[in-house]
Parts: C-alpha cells; structure tokens; sequence
C-alpha cells in the first residue's frame, strides 16, 4: 500500500493537467454535483412510490396480551380475576379507485420532477465547466506573462552588457549604465511579480478542483492560437433560437411549468369525491376460551326457580359438563372474522382548506411561467452581452496587435540611436517599457478575446476545449 501510495504521488506530481482533465475531476469530485446526483435520486425514489400508489395496500398486524387481576373475559362476558392471556391476528387491504385523478397527476408531476433535477444538474455541470475553463486560461496567461518577463530580464541583461561596453569606450555615459541596472531590477521585479500571479492563479484552478495537496501541481500549456470564428458572424438571435434547445436551464424552467400545472390539478382533485374498497380478515386466541370435554351427567329434575298457576316447583333437567381449554387452531377457525366494505368519502366544507391549497397552487403555477420567461431573458441577454464582449475583445486585439507593431518599430529605431549614442538611456528605456506594455496588453486582449469567444461558442453548442 505504501509503495502505491508512493508510485500515485509520483505519478501525480509529473502530471499537467489538461483542460478537459481539470473539467472531469471537477465533475466527478465537485460537492454539488455530488448533491445534484444524489436530488436525482430523491426525485426517482418519489417517482416509484407514486407508481406503488395506484397498487392495493396490505397490512397485517398481530398482538398479545397477558392480564393478571379484574378483568373481562371476552368469551363468557363475565368479571374474572384469573390470569389470562390472548392473542390477536388480522390482515387488511384496500385500494383507491378514484380520487379526483390526483394519483396520476402525482405519477406525471414526479416524472416531471425527476427529468427537472437531471437538467438541474446538467446546468450546475455546465457552471462548473465555464468556471473552470476560465481559471484555466487565466493560469494559462499567467505563465505565457511570466515567460514573456523572463525574457523581458533576459534582454535587459544582455543591454546592460551592451552599455557597459559602451560606457567603456566613453561613447555613452555613466547614467546610462546605472540606468539599463534599474532597468534590469525592474524586470526582475516585474518577473517575480508574474510568477506570484501564476501561482494564484493555480491555486485558485486548485480549490475549484478540490485538489488534496497542491504538491508539484501544474498545468499544460496549448497552442493558444485565435479559434475558428464563424459564431461571430451569427446574429444573437440565431444564437438564441438555437440554444433554446439545447440549454439545460430552459427545459429546466419549461419543466417546472409544466410541474406546477399538475400541481394545480392535484389540488383541484381534492374537491372530487374519493372511492375506495377495502376488507380484513381477523381472528384472536384466550386461553381462557372452553369446550365440553365428552358427554354431560345427567343429574336428575331439579327445581329452577319458578312455580307453576298451582304453586309446584318447575323441574328441569340437570346436567354436569366437564371443560377442556379450546384448542389454539380450532379457536383461529371459529373466531375468523370478514369484512369486505366500498367507501366514498364526499368534502363537504374542511374550513375552506381545499380553496386556499387551490389558489395557491394556481399562483405558483403563474409564477413559474413567470420564471421561464425570465429565464429565457436570461439567456438572451447573457447571449447577446457574449457577442458584444466578443466584438469588443476582438477589435481590442487588433488594436493591440498594431500598437505592438508601432512600439517594436519605434524600440527599434530607438535602440539604434541609443547604440550610436543619439538618445540617452531614459528614452531607451521610455521605448522599451513602451513595447512591453504594449505587449502585455496584446497579450491580454488575446485571452480575452480566446475565452469570450469560447463563451460564445459555448451558447452556440460547441464544447469546451483548447
């Protein structure tokens, strides 16, 4: 296990993690995707009790009791201070053959419920995937600026080499030399800086994939050329009608419409009459139950009590009996009971409870549509603000990319009279920081505009990728 666990560092702290690398791990390990999966389940659990529903119900039940002091027995009707003990057994069933066909806009309504938490969690996925795409790029451009300031020091290192021979040879000034060291601790500081803007740019790519250790932790770096650029061209509209069918949101929303109009149906079944048959079968046991044991003894005529119109004694027969206790199964079959019954249960007035639970229900059901129209304005606008900040990017990076062409020209011509000793190390350094601010904003309007125009894409249906 050591040796694995071992082997698994290793292997996690050579590895640089791709984009669709970083968008599946957060998938597969992102708390409320795990909570979506798990809402999923809850709905499809509802789902089959709301099938079982439209099944009989069937119930048994048995007790047993043992009494000790005054009580009755419950098969002479009579006090008795004996112990006694008895057992009871009974099974039931019913079935619901109408309720105002409430239990099958419940059926609907929880299919409803249960496809809504599967687009719920397609969305929440999607959130995830953009908010991963984004971080990813930042880091991305993060060490593309950290490279580019290394070199930045690189190339102010070899021009102070350049002027200190210049210094030298007397052609330039001893200012310029302190000057190109300035310039040298400036890109130094500049570097330091951009690599502290990587680093937190990878943590924060880290925490949004809930990484254990950010040990060795890093990314790849792809060719991050300007993307095919055909969903520029498309009107937000067009964008729009398609993404309707496709975004997780809306059938989300157009979803729980559907599932607040069954719920009004469910409270409107509630004024209806509701049918239901039902029946039971039940049996008990005493101890205390008893049967004749053999035949009686006759022990003669004796006198009952009552006299006869001439004043002699009635007689009747008399006879002894000798009791046995009831045997447990013949007590099962004789005290076997039946019931088979249909009732109909008729609201009359429930202290107006169904009207309110039917107004309610009403007004939720307005409300959602109200929902889905603002989530389809939702849409459109988020829609329409990508195309816009796509164009606005797009035209930023051109600017840039002819700043950057000026400012090189210029640091060219520049550097050429600094070396024949025509300008003096302030404006040279004036044109370089010049270019390297211009540079940087290039560079910066390029992953803009490559994660804007990702964004656009994304509305449009393609995936998310590099």
């Amino acid at each position: 296990m050591l040796l694995n666990l071992l082997v698994s560092s290793q292997s996690l702290a050579q590895q640089k993690w791709s984009l669709q690398e970083c968008i599946e791990f957060a998938l597969k390990n992102n708390l409320s995707v795990a909570q979506g999966e798990i809402n999923i389940s809850i709905a499809e659990a509802t789902k089959q009790q709301n099938i079982f529903s439209f099944f009989p119900s069937l119930n048994g039940s048995a007790s047993y009791n043992s009494n000790t002091g005054r009580s009755v027995n419950a098969y002479t009707n009579t006090f008795t201070t004996n112990k006694n003990q008895s057992a009871s057994f009974s099974i039931s069933t019913g079935l619901t053959l109408f309720s105002g066909l409430q239990l099958q806009n419940q059926l609907r309504q929880s299919n409803l419920n249960y496809l809504s938490s599967k687009y719920e969690l397609a969305k929440i996925k999607n959130d995830i995937s953009l908010n991963i795409a984004a971080s990813y790029l930042q880091a991305i451009y993060a060490k593309e600026e950290a490279k580019n300031a290394a070199d930045r020091k690189s190339l102010a290192a070899q021009q102070l080499a350049k002027t200190k021979k210049l210094v030298e040879n007397d052609l330039l000034p001893y200012g310029s030399q302190l000057e190109a060291e300035a310039q040298v601790s400036n890109e130094e500081f500049t570097r330091i800086s951009a690599l502290n803007s990587y680093e937190n740019a990878l943590l924060a790519l880290f925490q949004l994939l809930n990484l254990d250790s950010i040990t060795a932790f890093d990314i790849e770096e792809p060719e991050m050329s300007i993307p095919r650029q055909e969903n520029i061209v498309l009107t937000p509209e067009a964008i729009f009608k398609d993404a309707l069918t496709r975004q997780p949101e809306i059938k989300s929303a157009a979803l729980k419409t559907e599932i607040a109009r069954f719920g009004l149906k469910i409270a409107a079944g509630s004024r209806l009459p509701k049918i239901s048959v039902y029946g039971s079968l039940s049996t008990m046991y005493s101890d205390q139950s008893l049967r004749a044991k053999g035949s009686p003894t006759f022990l003669g005529y004796l006198p009952n009590g009552q006299q006869t119109s001439s004043g002699d004694a009635v007689l009747m027969p008399s006879y002894q009996y000798d009791f046995e206790k009831t045997p447990f199964n013949d007590q099962l079959n004789n005290n076997l009971y039946q019931s088979v019954g249909i009732s109909m249960n008729i609201p009359l007035f429930n202290g107006r409870s169904n009207e309110m639970n039917i107004k309610r229900s009403r007004l939720n059901y307005e409300s959602s549509k109200l929902s889905y129209k603002q989530t389809e304005n939702q849409l459109y606008q988020n829609i329409q603000q990508a195309h816009s900040d796509v164009l606005a990017a797009l035209n930023k990076y051109e600017a840039a990319k002819k700043s950057v062409a000026s400012q090189q020209e210029a640091m060219s011509y520049t550097e050429k009279k600094y070396e024949a000793g025509l300008v003096t190390a302030l404006d040279y350094n004036t044109a370089r920081n010049n270019l390297t601010r211009a540079q940087s904003s290039m560079l910066q309007s390029k992953f803009e505009f490559i994660f804007k125009l990702k964004i656009l894409d994304f509305y449009a249906g393609k995936p998310l990728s590099y």
